[in-house]
């Protein structure tokens, strides 16, 4: 019996699509608000929690996508590769604040492994001492601070386009994917998953997001693991 992965990807853009809509709620964006500039320190930190597990759930299921929709590429030639492993071709730089804060575009591959607390900016890292300090250190800082959330709006509203775009991110990766072996960005990727357990995985899930990014991982390393496009 073959396995439906439409319905497998179905169901799982309906629950990231839920969790993005609480991300929303939570930040208090709105249509005619779809940036903030500041947020509490506290729900920053919640936001973040939820966001990043999020980020890498869609990563997977976009992966589950590309490799089982079938999609009609073109044929492969030498010396060109879609670049994937950045932003896209002729992306614009993200502005530094202020109302003119655009969508960023929604990062295909996982970033590598970074030995620093997720839910603190470099500056808070730097006040404790640099990206091994210890966790407990960041009780220093008052919970109901206001701090910047414009880049966090950008993620948010990142991810949301990437859900909103889906085949297209897919066929985008099904590209790279059918001719990754002219890869030049370094380190050389060969999947876009990262080695071992996602941010957020947990054996027992006990939250919405934690079950989805579980299963969203189980089934795109299943669907990379399939033959490669002809």
């Amino acid at each position: 019996m073959t396995f439906d992965w439409e319905s497998a990807i179905e169901r799982n853009f309906e629950a990231i699509e839920r969790i993005v809509a609480g991300l929303y709620a939570l930040a208090g964006i709105t249509s005619l608000r779809p940036f903030v500039d500041t947020l509490p320190r506290h729900l920053r930190i919640r936001i973040l929690s939820v966001l990043r597990p999020a980020e890498f759930a869609a990563r997977r299921l976009i992966a589950m996508a590309a490799c089982t929709r079938g999609f009609a590429l073109p044929a492969v030639r030498e010396g060109k590769v879609p670049p994937v492993c950045g932003k896209p071709a002729g992306a614009k730089p993200e502005p530094s604040g202020g109302d003119s804060c655009r969508t960023a575009a929604f990062r295909l591959f996982d970033p590598l492994k970074r030995y620093a607390e997720p839910w603190l900016t470099p500056e808070e890292i730097a006040a404790l001492g640099g990206p091994h300090a210890s966790p407990c250190a960041a009780s220093a800082f008052p919970p109901d601070e206001a701090v910047d959330a414009r880049a966090l709006c950008r993620r948010i509203a990142a991810l949301r386009h990437a859900l909103e775009d889906l085949d297209g991110y897919a066929r985008r990766l099904a590209r790279w994917r059918a001719r990754r072996h002219l890869e030049t960005c370094r380190p050389k990727r060969w999947m876009p998953m990262r080695p071992g357990r996602p941010p957020g995985w947990a054996k027992r899930p006990k939250t919405a997001i934690a079950e989805v990014l579980n299963e969203c991982h189980f089934l795109a390393l299943d669907a990379w693991a399939g033959p490669d496009p002809p």
